[in-house]
């Protein structure tokens, strides 16, 4: 039996709305018309020389360094474009781009048997201070994610997939060889994040990272705090406040091929979607990629002159999250019940189908709808379906009851009582708590629903402060790491603290084939035990939308870069109207 409860969402105003705005910009060389069809072309433009742009950041970071699981922020990807040191970015069409300032060719594979791969730096890649990158950048980075204490004590690295894996780090000259353990053969390895942070700074901070683990940590600590005096992109940070701004000026150490016209790019936080389209209506700001969309922001868009928006599926995939530690949900028929007892076409329904009419449920956690590798596994589980009978029958055969008053009872004869926690700036978020509450209701479970301030999202995370959580992790075309990061027992990012033998085992299959398809094949293996688990409820490829002073070019969003319109921000400028 499935119940439905409304929530109070404004109608939309668009009903043809599907993968593009229908909004139109007033200004031919920027608008977004095309970027359906020509997603990576799109708004482009001659540039001309000078002029400052303004962009909003729909929320807030308390981290600098990505490498941590407290920073491992899309905002702060976003905020940290215009210098992070990214072997390259995915376009539109999931073509792999390598990084023009760093790399003078694409990773190179010189071995399959330990798997060995070379990098050769650009002439010129340098920190931005003058500072020529080395081989000890590419061992500070190891050091950082390897999850070893013995290389860096008492980090909590994002990610361990890259670093646990690499045996070996040498250099000569500009060429710098990796050599991974024996047991890696991941499908993905030219994709591979191989630097962070400039040792250099850690060693004039005073820090002995290559030889002490206590001081590695330090350091991390110290960049995690310190805003970036380094770069090794476009631009240089000028100014900058932790969750608040960055202002960029141009790099004159870029060793990149494309010309900078921008004299200053400001990024600043501005909280909550409405706010944003009102600083760009007002001209306050030049536009923006938030990571959502309302139908209320585009009939605001609608009526603007000057502007150009579009809408589209993004990176970021929302999901539901479970706490394991909680002293319920560390029962798995309890949490299977959870999921069943959800009805997501219901939320999609209420939420993102009004930006998006034709959305589809996200029915597998690493391959979007489309991909060559999807295979929906959720659906014969009953999870996401609304279906409280079904839960009440799971519930049934794990010995929960009921009181006289419809409240369920564990075996043990306690009340089983949750929170539900979402970013407050996200009314999307606080509406998927609003029905996830509703229909637990009637499986007997009451749920609190408590927001997260717009800064803390990392912090809540981090602390595993949550029973229930909806959050979205931001993706790109990639899949071997990613299970890594969500679910291994041993990972930062592991914010449930789901601790599955079986899994890791499964996980660690997955980088065990240089193959793609096959790792495709051992990633789906993961997703089924993740589902059995019920550890994670995917909801959909979440929506996003970018708007655009037309005043702008060559700025356009981009689904498979955390970095979303800034994955091309060399290339930004002010439109040549001469």
């Amino acid at each position: 039996m499935k119940r439905h409860h409304m929530a109070a969402v404004a109608a939309f105003s668009c009903t043809t709305l599907a993968l593009a705005g229908c909004g139109q910009g007033s200004a031919v060389s920027s608008s977004l018309d095309d970027c359906v069809t020509d997603a990576d072309t799109c708004n482009s433009g001659e540039r001309a020389e000078g002029g400052e742009i303004t962009w909003a950041i729909d929320a807030g970071w308390n981290s600098w360094n990505q490498n941590t699981a407290d920073g491992n922020n899309a905002y702060v990807s976003l905020a940290l474009s215009g210098s992070w040191p990214y072997t390259g970015q995915f376009d539109q069409n999931g073509d792999f781009i390598v990084n023009e300032g760093l790399f003078a060719a694409e990773p190179e594979l010189v071995s399959e048997s330990p798997v060995t791969v070379e990098y050769t730096l650009k002439p010129g890649a340098n920190w931005g201070d003058g500072t020529d990158i080395t081989v000890d950048d590419f061992i500070y980075h190891w050091y950082a994610r390897s999850g070893n204490e013995d290389l860096c004590a008492g980090c909590t690295p994002a990610t361990t997939t890259y670093g646990s894996q690499v045996a070996a780090i040498d250099g000569d000259g500009s060429t710098v060889t990796i050599t991974y353990v024996d047991s890696y053969h991941s499908a993905e390895w030219k994709y591979e994040e191989v630097l962070s942070l400039p040792s250099h700074v850690a060693d004039e901070q005073g820090f002995d990272w290559k030889n002490d683990p206590a001081a590695m940590a330090a350091a991390e600590l110290y960049f995690s705090e310190t805003a970036p005096t380094w770069t090794t992109g476009p631009y240089k940070v000028d100014d900058a406040a932790m969750g608040d701004y960055v202002i960029y000026t141009p790099n004159e150490d870029w060793a990149g091929d494309t010309d900078v016209t921008l004299d200053k790019i400001t990024f600043r936080v501005i909280e909550g979607l409405e706010n944003i389209v009102t600083a760009l209506r007002n001209g306050e700001i030049d536009g923006s990629s938030p990571f959502s969309a309302t139908s209320e922001a585009i009939t605001q868009l609608e009526t603007a002159e000057g502007l150009s928006y579009s809408v589209a599926g993004g990176p970021n995939w929302e999901h539901i999250d479970l706490n394991t530690r909680n002293e319920f949900l560390e029962d798995q028929a309890l949490r299977t019940a959870v999921f069943q007892a959800i009805d997501l076409e219901n939320i999609i329904e209420r939420t993102y189908a009004f930006v998006q009419s034709d959305i589809e449920r996200k029915n597998n956690h690493l391959f979007r709808n489309g991909s060559e590798y999807y295979t929906d596994y959720l659906t014969a589980t009953g999870q996401g379906t609304g279906d409280i009978e079904m839960a009440k029958a799971t519930l049934d055969a794990a010995d929960y009851e009921w009181d006289a008053d419809g409240n369920l009872l564990t075996p043990e004869g306690d009340k089983v009582e949750l929170n539900f926690r979402y970013l407050e700036t996200r009314e999307s978020r606080k509406i998927t708590g609003e029905l996830t509450a509703a229909t637990l209701s009637d499986l007997g479970i009451q749920v609190e629903l408590k927001a997260i301030p717009a800064d803390a999202l990392g912090s809540v995370l981090a602390e595993a402060d949550f029973d229930m959580i909806n959050f979205g992790w931001s993706s790109d075309p990639l899949f071997v790491g990613s299970a890594s990061q969500y679910w291994s027992s041993e990972s930062g990012s592991n914010f449930g603290h789901l601790e599955d033998p079986d899994l890791d085992a499964l996980i660690e299959d997955i980088n065990g084939t240089l193959d793609m398809d096959d790792a495709a094949a051992r990633a789906n293996e993961a997703v089924k035990r993740v589902i059995e688990d019920a550890y994670v409820l995917p909801i959909v490829d979440a929506p996003v939308m970018v708007m655009v002073s037309d005043r702008l070019v060559n700025v356009r969003d981009n689904w498979a870069s955390q970095q979303r319109a800034a994955y091309n921000i060399a290339e930004w400028g002010v439109a040549d109207t001469e």
